[in-house]
């Protein structure tokens, strides 16, 4: 049988990854990621993004090159949904509402990411019960938003210093069964399971059917294929659970720490450049691909 009919994957890329912010002059980079090689664009909805009103020229383009969009967010002590203090939460809840109203005007089902506690902070106590009984609350209530723009919420466990919250995917699974609603996923990144995960196959697993997103990094965020991630587990746990959506390579240029939200990433130097990540990274992950799904 021929090995390239056997593929499953579609194939993203992060736009962060290029440049730390996406603007007019940037929609250029959508032909980019078509001659790198790739079916798809994660793009950021900041604050700033919603309000630059890029949407309908993102999509012309997209469309002409035929390129899909996928969307991700994150949430500050602004937007934290699962605060005590009603006008906050209200506001990270509104935050998101318009996160789904503009991934589905790009045409994108998912909104992945942080989405759950506010990034990059810590109430430096833990997780506490009345963080989770709010959360769930109002992730209800954005759930129940999205359903009707059929846009899914992907919950994006990260490591313990980028948040106290959910750091694994047992975690996440558990917040989203409680809640018991359809429209709420998971999204894995190998760079935040390297760190909080015994193995990476078993959290893949773990995710099952309700892994939605998924994010290819190396364990220094570098190009796929250095460091110490074990690949063959990886592809072995999405073959397993039949998972057949979006690998979106990430990483970050070092520009970003001159905006507001580069200190959770914490990238200070340049690991390797930005094409070398995306080309070399979509090479190694294929090929990968190709000799798990035989």
């Amino acid at each position: 049988m021929n090995k390239e009919r056997m593929i499953k994957m579609h194939y993203g890329v992060f736009g962060l990854l290029f440049f730390p912010k996406f603007t007019q002059e940037r929609i250029s980079v959508l032909e980019k990621v078509k001659k790198l090689g790739y079916e798809g664009i994660e793009i950021s909805l900041s604050e700033d993004y919603l309000s630059s009103n890029l949407s309908n020229e993102i999509v012309k383009e997209a469309q002409k090159l035929d390129v899909k969009c996928l969307c991700s967010t994150s949430l500050d002590e602004k937007t934290d949904i699962t605060s005590n203090d009603k006008a906050i939460r209200e506001n990270g809840i509104t935050f998101l509402k318009k996160c789904v109203e503009e991934a589905a005007k790009l045409g994108s089902d998912v909104i992945g990411g942080v989405i759950y506690a506010p990034w990059g902070l810590s109430n430096k106590k833990g997780r506490t019960r009345e963080e989770w009984e709010i959360c769930k609350e109002s992730l209800f209530k954005v759930a129940e938003f999205a359903k009707d723009y059929k846009v899914f919420l992907a919950l994006e466990p990260v490591n313990r210093f980028e948040s106290h919250f959910l750091n694994t995917a047992e975690e996440a699974k558990t917040l989203i069964n409680e809640i018991n609603h359809p429209q709420l996923k998971i999204h894995l990144d190998t760079f935040q399971m390297n760190v909080e995960e015994n193995h990476l196959y078993d959290a893949i697993k773990t995710a099952g059917d309700l892994l939605f997103h998924f994010h290819c990094c190396a364990s220094n965020r570098g190009i796929p294929g250095n460091g110490h991630i074990e690949w063959d587990e990886v592809f072995q746990g999405l073959k397993e659970i039949g998972y057949k959506r979006w690998l979106v390579v990430e990483s970050f240029t070092p520009d970003i720490m001159k905006e507001e939200f580069g200190r959770q990433v914490a990238i200070w130097r340049e690991i390797a450049e930005p094409e070398d990540i995306a080309k070399k990274g979509l090479d190694f992950l294929k090929s990968v691909e190709k000799k798990i799904f035989v």
